[in-house]
């Protein structure tokens, strides 16, 4: 337990800098390019990733939790590692080669060429082995010290939509440099072993496992993007990117618990005890909710009166389009942590592939046909479509394997908590300006307000968590 705390810890300063450096880099980055520039990275990365989807294959989940299986015998554990790292170096190489020659006939191969680095990146990843290890500290600080150095690169380099290149260079070579610079840490765990080819191929099945819905997720994340840069314009591509972005930087935040707690689930399994599974995700999820629900009223909240000083004038329209969104800074969270911390864990593949097999078909279908009708529009409602199928379709196997029941009266409390410091922040800043200054009240009062609430509710998972705590440590 202390060892996830520890995890948890990194994992959380991580994702808070990652929650901290976009609000430095968004406001430049979308002051210089603007909408078209924005749209026209995100159209070509949208590419990119399909490249980075199949050189990473199943491997970063699969990896993981084989890893987090074998890492009490060294010898295995090292056999395991060359085994996986060589067939996702293989596929990588392949994927990358194939990219290059099919990027080459379009108009736009400069910008493709340069996107190129984040599949390259792919090819050294080895991020899964420190999961599966539980070592957060390493990937943590690597990928933190690659975003502080873009950070500064991209305060020096980027001032305007002439400086496109450099901003894709700068984000490529970011997620290369952490890459490599885990390799620098790998050998205080592992020793070198020659492997057989038949046993590097022997991986590639079992991992394929968890690539359909690698798959499947990124048709109905990514997809959106690359249809309106081809049915629409850049700059929808730019609205529509810049809109989910600050949903995707939240979600990241609260998903960090399902994060750490994968591969101490996937431990749980393997010594068959299902029981501290279940007590675990009854805590996990509680407190999940806890902090989704009044995050979502919170976007709510401080939308019109943030865009304008965030984002510039010309991203005053997604002042109509965040708030849509909202919503799935709860319904996401709550998929991911039920996938990560049971289904995963407990080898669930078939039910795992199932949800997002579900959510691809619908959003791939509500793209198509809603895109070239009212098109952002119909990106957003294809995501929020999707992201619902994939949760319900997670959730209700999940509910139906364990009986799990949610605490639904402590649920209503939060909702009812988030609503309330909606109407009462949003009637006190009514007639305030947009700035920095009234954001920031606006999130002050806004958490004050919900703190208050749910304490008076009673309603609390962290003063239960605290008590649970303090009982167990008397006892000892």
């Amino acid at each position: 337990m202390k060892k996830t705390l520890s995890n948890f810890i990194y994992q959380s300063i991580f994702q808070v800098t990652k929650i901290l450096l976009p609000f430095i880099t968004i406001p430049i980055v979308s002051r210089a390019l603007g909408p078209s520039g924005i749209g026209v990275y995100d159209y070509t990365r949208s590419i990119a990733q399909y490249f980075v989807l199949i050189a990473g294959l199943g491997i970063g989940v699969y990896g993981n939790r084989q890893i987090a299986i074998h890492r009490d015998n060294k010898i295995d554990l090292s056999r395991t590692f060359w085994e996986i790292f060589s067939m996702s170096f293989l596929i990588s190489v392949i994927s990358l080669f194939v990219y290059f020659v099919i990027i080459s006939f379009s108009e736009d191969r400069i910008y493709f060429y340069y996107q190129s680095l984040i599949i390259i990146a792919a090819v050294f990843d080895i991020s899964w082995f420190f999961m599966g290890m539980e070592d957060f500290k390493k990937s943590s600080l690597s990928s933190l010290a690659g975003q502080i150095v873009a950070l500064v690169l991209i305060l020096v380099f980027v001032n305007d939509q002439n400086d496109l290149s450099i901003y894709i260079l700068i984000q490529g070579f970011n997620i290369l440099f952490s890459q490599l610079v885990m390799w620098g840490f790998v050998r205080k765990y592992i020793i070198f072993c020659r492997v057989s080819f038949k046993n590097i191929i022997g991986h590639f099945f079992p991992a394929l496992q968890y690539f359909i819905p690698k798959i499947a997720i990124m048709l109905y994340t990514n997809l959106n993007k690359t249809l309106l840069g081809w049915l629409g314009t850049s700059a929808q591509v730019g609205f529509y990117s810049n809109t989910v972005q600050i949903n995707g930087v939240l979600v990241t935040l609260i998903t960090t618990l399902d994060l750490v707690l994968l591969p101490r689930m996937s431990n749980l399994f393997s010594k068959g005890k299902f029981n501290e599974i279940l007590n675990v995700l009854k805590k996990s999820l509680h407190l999940q909710l806890f902090f989704s629900v009044p995050l979502a009223f919170g976007l709510l909240t401080i939308t019109p009166k943030f865009v304008p000083w965030f984002f510039g004038e010309k991203f005053e329209f997604i002042t109509k389009t965040i708030p849509l969104v909202t919503p799935l800074l709860v319904v996401i969270p709550l998929g991911i942590a039920v996938g990560r911390q049971f289904l995963v864990p407990m080898n669930r593949v078939k039910v795992y592939n199932m949800a997002v097999i579900n959510g691809a078909v619908v959003g791939v279908i509500t793209n198509f046909i809603l895109i070239p009708i009212v098109g952002i529009y119909g990106a957003i409602v294809a995501t929020i479509l999707s992201e619902l199928f994939v949760t319900i379709t997670r959730v209700y196997a999940f509910i139906r394997k364990t009986h799990f029941k949610f605490n639904i009266v402590m649920i209503m409390k939060c909702v009812l908590s988030g609503l309330m410091m909606y109407l009462i922040t949003t009637w006190i800043t009514l007639g305030w300006s947009a700035s920095i200054k009234t954001t920031t009240v606006q999130v002050i009062i806004g958490i004050v307000v919900y703190m208050i609430l749910m304490a008076i509710f009673k309603a609390n998972p962290i003063f239960e968590l605290i008590k649970s705590r303090g009982k167990s440590i008397r006892l000892k």
